[in-house]
């Protein structure tokens, strides 16, 4: 088995996140998440509380939160990310990982053994995923939701790659979960892993099941 990082950029409410989770279990591959909140945190003296309320925002306003004397408000943002993308970078140099999210393929670009994947899925799919995980009973909620966070996604890439989000010109695959379920999407990304030499052929072998895990 080679040392590899698969990152994922995802649409809001195509599963993405979970399918990155379940990825990292199957092979046994560390999922930088809440770990790079955890480290930035200890770096920065900003709790992992309000770092999760700023994450992918390229303007976001600290003005409500303690900041450590030795940042300035106006470029704290920079910091963070550059923080983060240290970090990232780091990590992948060391093991094999998983990260969601964060314009992990643009930080991680120019290294070795990186697969990036961009996980979508159609709108009615993403509406009743947001609508389930945040018990919403009206469909307009939702669809402003997905809108105004997917939005917020596509200018955080921006501002800080100069990249297109979603930009399917620098992806290995790119996986509707509409079409593959949230599961479905796990086994395309281990099949091209095993194809491309990253693992041997019984790597990530299914577990049995342990009953029904939501798709979100």
């Amino acid at each position: 088995m080679r040392k590899v990082t698969i990152t994922i950029g995802r649409e809001y409410g195509s599963g993405g996140h979970e399918v990155g989770e379940k990825l990292a279990e199957r092979l046994g591959f560390t999922f930088l998440d809440r770990i790079i909140l955890n480290e930035i945190s200890r770096k920065s003296g900003i709790s992992v509380e309000d770092l999760m309320n700023h994450t992918e925002t390229k303007s976001s306003s600290f003005r409500d939160t303690l900041i450590p004397y030795d940042f300035e408000s106006e470029n704290l943002n920079e910091k963070l990310f550059d923080m983060q993308a240290d970090f990232i970078l780091h990590k992948a140099m060391e093991e094999s990982c998983v990260v969601v999210g964060r314009c992990a393929d643009v930080i991680l670009a120019y290294q070795d053994n990186v697969v990036n994947v961009f996980i979508y899925a159609n709108m009615e799919d993403k509406v009743r995923r947001i609508k389930r995980l945040y018990h919403l009973g009206d469909r307009q909620k939702a669809v402003k939701m997905i809108r105004k966070t997917e939005k917020i996604r596509r200018n955080y890439y921006q501002y800080y790659t100069d990249e297109i989000w979603g930009d399917k010109r620098n992806k290995a695959l790119m996986i509707n979960t509409s079409q593959t379920g949230v599961d479905g999407a796990v086994e395309l990304i281990i099949a091209y892993l095993k194809l491309k030499g990253y693992l041997d052929e019984d790597a990530g072998e299914k577990q049995e099941e342990n009953g029904g895990q939501q798709e979100l």
